[in-house]
């Protein structure tokens, strides 16, 4: 289990808060996004989350209730965090307008956009039902969607 949550945490850090510029850009007729969003720091603060929920599983001085417990608090973090980040998805759709994109490329950002926003929501609703085994899968489909969107509308590096 403690591989699972390691092995989301690399992918979230590699995916949401990527380096960035300081500044939004116009290269080549497409938008560059520049900072990162909020969503990226929500982001930061599951992977703590979840980090910490790995620690109590090997944690040996604690009891079975004690551990419990600690579990479902970070599982209510946990869940108002991705509530969070599913209300920045309305952040990152209100840059649109300035981001000047083709039709086919404002597509691509509102299905992307409305995906993460789904995905935001089902990693909540794991949360509040204590279902921990399933939330690395969730992390891993959020990483996967927030990595399409930069890869395609966000200038990585320098």
């Amino acid at each position: 289990m403690k591989t699972k949550f390691i092995v989301a945490m690399v992918l979230i850090l590699n995916g949401c808060s990527s380096s960035q510029t300081k500044h939004d850009h116009v290269e080549g007729g497409r938008s560059q996004t520049g900072q990162p969003a909020l969503h990226a720091v929500r982001d930061s603060q599951l992977r703590e989350l979840m980090a910490r929920m790995d620690s109590l599983m090997q944690e040996r001085f604690m009891t079975e209730q004690q551990v419990d417990t600690e579990r479902r608090k970070y599982s209510r973090q946990i869940a108002e965090t991705a509530r969070n980040l599913s209300g920045n998805v309305d952040n990152i759709i209100s840059k649109l307008p300035g981001l000047q994109l083709s039709a086919s490329e404002q597509t691509a950002f509102l299905a992307l956009a409305g995906k993460l926003r789904d995905e935001t929501r089902e990693l909540q609703r794991l949360a509040e039902q204590n279902h921990i085994d399933a939330i690395p899968d969730s992390l891993h489909e959020i990483n996967t969607t927030c990595t399409s969107c930069h890869a395609l509308f966000r200038k990585l590096g320098g």
